[in-house]
């Protein structure tokens, strides 16, 4: 009765190797056309599996796909966070057994809707879209890698993600794929030739539409961005270890080592930086509390005439006992600080617990201090006459916070980061990829400093300018247009995930009650995949 539920060994073995394939098209192998036509083998088996045996396949795919591209995650556990091997493969495995669910329930939903004559072509990009806007706040959110952050490294494709965000997107890529797929792939009662490939032609005019109206956007914001103000920016990557970067008696050394890289940036340009941009703990101590160290900094700004923004620990004042943040501070061309902004979206089990009652062992486990307390979302940092975005470490990868800020004024993204956890795997190319969606969706441009790589400058089109490379000391420095380019998706935000929900509840609940309705046939249970 339980095998009769289960996918044969060859769907099993169609999953597997399908989701394996898929996961080639993110960073860092950027694989990018496998985006368009990866989805291909999850779409015909919830074509030809019924519900449960589809829901269980795309499970299978699911966790494939996601263990390929979030293997690095043992890495951060074991290296960096103390967790025992065992301990963090249990959990790589829990975490991506839940992120698969959301692969899993496309696969059941589009099967149980094509049963019931609603085609893939129509309903999988909805499906899609709702279940990624889901994963990106559902349990505190884990919006890593959405389908359209394949197509990064080719931004031609991501330009309408300034109309409806990074999910619209992935409900595009996905319909391209149900194009193919009909195209591509017999089936039914009866050949339909002229249907597959009426398919064919869509998918075709449909990406070639994509192609020429983005070419056409890019050179459009291009020449935009060419009329806006510009300001010069630099980034610096010290290449700290991370075992250097928290003991005490570094921490001077740990200070002068961005000096000597900001001052080889003022000496590489004709023009000095406007902006200097140092990454997340870049001062691994209480920034203005430790006078020692915080004094070299402001005299480097105030001898360069420019602003520094660097990251550190900041200490908050919320009654007895004090607590921290994670914080980065604006230093301006005087020498005085002139503000900072506390991290909004805080990684859970790195610098909180959710849940702490439920996860009380977690603390003991990770060796893990006290809680931060986040920041207010939307804040930005004041450079004179410029706002400036800051988002730190992972909070690239949540569009509505780089959209707060947009809607507050800011005119320039500062990413700071210390990507270092993640060793020479492929997660430091796969965070980077996040912010070329948070300029198009947003049209501005961004500066990104990473301790380790990958630092860069991503310009309003979703080009990415100057990257360096990991584990390697660099400076990069660059003019970026401040464009002031208004987006329905900075006004709106992700309006394609709440649709693409709406649509799943009303497409089920629909079919739902049309099944009640029906008289049941003999031979054709709700579970059969005949007649799709």
């Amino acid at each position: 009765m339980f095998s009769s539920s289960l996918p044969s060994p060859r769907q099993a073995l169609v999953a597997l190797g399908g989701g394996l394939v898929m996961a080639t098209a993110f960073p860092s192998l950027d694989l990018w056309p496998l985006t368009l036509v990866g989805l291909i083998p999850l779409l015909w088996l919830a074509r030809e599996l019924p519900p449960r045996r589809a829901f269980l396949a795309g499970w299978i795919f699911g966790l494939a796909m996601n263990l390929a591209l979030r293997y690095w995650l043992t890495v951060v556990m074991t290296t960096y966070g103390g967790v025992p091997w065992p301990l963090a493969i249990l959990g790589l495995v829990l975490l991506e057994l839940y992120l698969s669910l959301y692969v899993a329930a496309f696969a059941g939903l589009t099967s149980y809707l094509a049963g019931r004559g609603l085609s893939p072509i129509l309903c999988a990009p909805f499906i899609w879209a709702g279940l990624e806007w889901v994963r990106g706040w559902a349990f505190t959110g884990f919006p890593w890698l959405p389908l359209s952050a394949g197509l990064t490294s080719f931004p031609v494709l991501l330009q309408s993600a300034e109309w409806w965000g990074a999910t619209g997107v992935s409900g595009l890529v996905v319909l391209v794929n149900a194009l193919v797929a009909r195209a591509l792939l017999p089936g039914g009662p009866r050949p339909e030739p002229r249907r597959r490939l009426a398919a064919g032609l869509v998918a075709v005019i449909l990406l070639a539409s994509a192609g020429l109206g983005g070419h056409w956007r890019m050179r459009q914001v291009e020449r935009a961005a060419a009329q806006a103000p510009h300001l010069t920016v630099s980034v610096v990557q010290a290449n700290i270890p991370l075992e250097e970067l928290w003991r005490p008696g570094l921490r001077s050394s740990v200070v002068r080592r961005h000096l000597l890289l900001t001052a080889q940036a003022a000496r590489k340009v004709t023009e000095r930086p406007w902006l200097v941009v140092w990454p997340e703990s870049a001062a691994p101590f209480y920034f203005l509390n430790d006078a020692r160290d915080s004094l070299p900094v402001l005299k480097a700004a105030r001898d360069l005439g420019a602003y520094i923004t660097l990251g550190s620990q900041g200490l908050i004042k919320a009654g007895p006992p004090l607590t921290a943040s994670n914080r980065a501070w604006l230093v301006g061309p005087q020498g005085e600080p002139l503000g900072y902004y506390d991290k909004v979206h805080l990684v859970p089990f790195g610098e909180y617990v959710p849940a702490p009652r439920v996860f009380f062992f977690i603390r003991a486990i990770a060796a893990l201090g006290i809680d931060f307390k986040p920041g207010g979302r939307g804040d930005t940092l004041r450079a004179g006459d410029v706002l400036l975005g800051p988002l730190i470490c992972y909070e690239s990868i949540f569009p509505e916070l780089a959209q707060a800020q947009r809607q507050q004024g800011a005119v320039l993204m500062v990413n700071q980061t210390n990507d270092s956890w993640y060793g020479r795997t492929g997660a430091a190319y796969q965070h980077m990829s996040h912010l070329v969606l948070r300029a198009v969706e947003n049209r501005v441009a961004a500066a990104r400093a990473a301790n380790t790589g990958v630092s860069c400058f991503v310009l309003p089109d979703g080009r990415v300018e100057q990257a360096t490379g990991l584990f390697v000391p660099a400076v990069e420095t660059r003019r970026l247009p401040l464009l002031t380019m208004p987006t329905l998706f900075t006004r709106y935000g992700d309006v394609a995930g709440p649709l693409g929900l709406a649509f799943c509840l009303a497409a089920w609940l629909g079919a739902w009650i049309s099944s009640r309705r029906k008289p049941k046939t003999g031979g054709q249970g709700q579970d059969s995949p005949q007649g799709r």
